[in-house]
């Protein structure tokens, strides 16, 4: 009886410093991370969605940024547009204007990144 009780007491001994030591992980992301692409979709839907679309009045456009596919499919064009020199086949977007200057070096991060989703 004594074996069992002493069995029970050393269980609930282990069992408490299992949970006690126990640490939760911080599921919020980190907005200093390397991490680009969340933010570029950000930015995208802030500026560029209202044209872009596949949907609404300037649906058609020969680009739109519906999905994350389309998005990182279309990587190099986007960091041109915002970020490289005007030129007669480069036009700067978003048109009558130019994004921020953390948000043009945001892109650029995640085209040298590679600009995929995970980038």
């Amino acid at each position: 009886m004594k074996t069992k009780i002493n069995f029970f007491i050393l269980g609930g001994i282990l069992f408490a410093l299992s949970v006690l030591s126990c640490k939760k992980e911080n599921t919020t992301p980190d907005p200093n991370s390397n991490i680009y692409f969340p933010k570029v979709k950000n930015i995208i839907g802030n500026n560029c969605l209202s044209c872009h679309n596949s949907s609404g009045t300037w649906a058609g456009r020969p680009t739109k940024f519906d999905t994350d596919l389309d998005i990182t499919t279309l990587y190099s064009a986007i960091k041109s547009a915002v970020a490289d020199p005007v030129s007669p086949r480069n036009k700067r977007m978003p048109q009558g204007g130019s994004l921020s200057a953390s948000d043009i070096d945001i892109i650029v991060k995640w085209f040298n990144k590679g600009g995929k989703s995970t980038d």
